[in-house]
């Protein structure tokens, strides 16, 4: 009888699901972190500089002058920290769910976005955490390499699945791995035993679809 691990693909499938909700527990206490602690204090700084720069005698334009420029880069670092901590993981995604986390990545992305959710209720957070990330990685490429004058997002819950699809209407050709981002996100989407497609011909636009399984989460298992 031998003693080695066993490694069928169900125990992989569920080691690698466990691993990847560690990974998002964590990104999601640093973004708790940045938010509560880091972000907070900047902004006791930056309006306890505004407040120092209201009483300043009229005279000292030099040092009126220098405050009110650090008071400025102290909201460019806090807004840095707010994007830097969006990347970490969305408060809004733990908040208000997928939905409301892809309404907020269509109202950021620079190129108009059409939008379909259909999705009643909060999905196990790992379903949640793989949509917002491909749909995210999605809008990024879009930007980047479609010259896409539109893009329509459909979400929806259907007999036991999301089926999420973002398709744009610019040049195509993409192919998965070349610099598009989405290595990563086809292991975390497959970790979760779904599976994740491109279609892009050359001048045809590009579509991608990423199915997830919701009636039972890895993290239960």
């Amino acid at each position: 009888m031998s003693n080695s691990p066993d490694k069928s693909p169900e125990r992989l499938a569920a080691s690698r699901a466990r691993i990847l909700a560690a990974a998002d527990d964590t990104r999601q206490r640093i973004e708790r972190d940045l938010h509560d602690g880091v972000q907070q204090h900047l902004v006791a700084l930056e309006l306890g500089l505004r407040a120092a720069e209201a009483i300043l005698p009229p005279e000292l334009t030099q040092v009126r002058t220098q405050l009110a420029h650090v008071v400025t880069e102290l909201g460019h670092v806090s807004e840095d920290l707010r994007e830097i901590s969006r990347g970490i993981h969305p408060a809004i995604l733990s908040e208000g769910g997928l939905g409301p986390a892809l309404r907020t990545l269509a109202r950021r992305s620079v190129t108009p976005v059409g939008l379909d959710v259909d999705v009643p209720e909060r999905l196990p957070q790992q379903i949640e955490a793989a949509a917002y990330y491909v749909a995210s990685e999605a809008l990024t490429n879009v930007a980047k390499h479609a010259r896409a004058s539109s893009v329509y997002i459909h979400a929806a819950v259907r007999d036991g699945s999301l089926y999420l699809s973002i398709r744009d209407d610019g040049a195509g050709g993409a192919t998965p791995g070349a610099g598009t981002g989405l290595v990563g996100l086809t292991d975390r989407v497959e970790a979760l035993r779904g599976s994740i497609s491109i279609s892009s011909p050359r001048n045809g636009g590009t579509t991608l679809r990423a199915d997830l399984p919701v009636g039972r989460s890895q993290a239960a298992d």
